[in-house]
């Protein structure tokens, strides 16, 4: 199971066959069938859980006086056979016809730990997910997260750890500024008046919880602006509504953000970039998906498919402490520079074989680090995209 290939073209004869070349371990397939139980999955599980908790640090950025972790979360899906309706539902427009895994993925962007993976059913949302696992939240660390995990439980429950959030405004949220609730059109004409690009203000969120916090409002250009109103439209259409208020089409003209952290740690300036590092980990679930090909499976029974998914995790996890040891090594002459996540699995794939001659002892670990490992990943430093600010940049130069 430990290798680079897809469940989908592995069979069982495959995996016999590669046992016994590799490993010496002569098994039917039967056999082996067999072994993919519930035990083989729980082992799995333990192992994933207890790789994703050691921790390596990674290069000193000046973010660390003010937050141990910056954490982001996002969850990644794919189709299923049929089969597994009964375990993993299809969803809506999704996959109606067959079912559905969510991989539920937490990391540290500051330190590059893994905090959480798991395989969930679609039954649990990320809005449930999140309200379930307040208890995992620390103090003195950041949360950066997508719309669908914005809950009052789950903001009340970052204030009450002593813990820090950042995202955007969830749609349905109610603003109040000194007890009124805040007029779209209002900001608008303030803006205009003011001559400015960004507000920055203390208000308050959510009618029944009214937890208080900083509201960032920018102004998008109107080509974006424009690109809004036309997506805004089609979702009304498509959901059979008669129209749209005034203040959505307003707040189609804005970014907005909700923050606890101070002005003196995140200024206004500086928090579209902060924000932007969320988008670190759809690179990940890209890696997961176009290079790993981990969302190719097949009907295979439920344990199997689990045990297999579960395996490519561990073999990611261990290229991922390899990434670690590359940046910390490259970011003790330069902080702002780094290793690529998509040009490095890219290379992964070259060298997997010869990593698991490494793991199982046929192969010396330094004469596979000069060989094999340093020439492949020589150039795969990170390359900011045009006009903008790799991730690596953005963390050393938030302080």
């Amino acid at each position: 199971m430990f290798s680079c290939h897809n469940q989908a073209n592995t069979s069982l004869p495959d995996m016999t066959a590669d046992l016994q070349q590799q490993c010496a371990v002569d098994i039917s397939k039967e056999g082996l069938h067999k072994k993919f139980n519930t035990q083989a999955v729980h082992f799995l599980k333990e192992l994933v859980k207890t790789h994703v908790s050691g921790h390596m640090q990674m290069g000193c950025t000046d973010l660390r006086k003010n937050f141990n972790a910056i954490n982001i979360k996002d969850s990644s899906k794919f189709s299923l056979p049929t089969i597994y309706n009964g375990d993993y539902p299809g969803f809506g427009n999704f996959s109606k016809t067959n079912g559905v895994m969510c991989i539920q993925y937490e990391y540290d962007v500051l330190g590059g730990n893994w905090k959480k993976i798991e395989l969930s059913s679609i039954r649990e949302n990320d809005q449930k997910n999140s309200n379930e696992s307040t208890k995992d939240i620390v103090a003195d660390e950041l949360y950066i997260r997508d719309l669908g995990y914005i809950t009052p439980t789950y903001l009340k429950a970052v204030c009450k750890q002593g813990a820090s959030f950042l995202n955007r405004l969830p749609a349905q949220a109610v603003v109040y500024e000194k007890g009124q609730s805040i007029d779209w059109s209002r900001i608008n004409k303030k803006f205009d008046q003011l001559g400015v690009t960004t507000l920055d203000m203390e208000v308050t969120v959510y009618e029944k919880e009214r937890l208080p916090c900083r509201l960032i409002i920018e102004r998008v250009s109107d080509t974006l602006y424009k690109k809004r109103l036309t997506q805004a439209w089609a979702n009304v259409k498509k959901h059979g509504m008669k129209g749209m208020t005034q203040q959505r089409k307003t707040r189609c003209r804005y970014n907005t953000y909700i923050t606890n952290v101070s002005r003196q740690v995140l200024p206004a300036n500086k928090i579209r970039q902060a924000y932007y590092l969320r988008w670190q980990i759809e690179l990940v679930f890209k890696t997961w998906k176009s290079f790993l090909q981990i969302d190719k499976v097949k009907k295979v029974k439920k344990e199997r498919l689990e045990c297999q998914l579960l395996a490519r995790l561990l073999w990611v996890l261990l290229n991922w402490r390899l990434l670690q040891s590359c940046n910390r090594h490259i970011q003790k002459d330069n902080p702002t520079a780094g290793v690529s996540i998509l040009k490095f699995f890219k290379r992964c794939l070259a060298f997997s074989t010869t990593l698991r001659q490494v793991l199982i002892g046929k192969m010396p670990i330094r004469t596979w680090l000069i060989k094999v490992f340093l020439p492949l990943i020589e150039n795969t430093a990170c390359e900011p995209p045009a006009g903008k600010y790799t991730h690596y940049q953005i963390i050393y130069g938030l302080s």
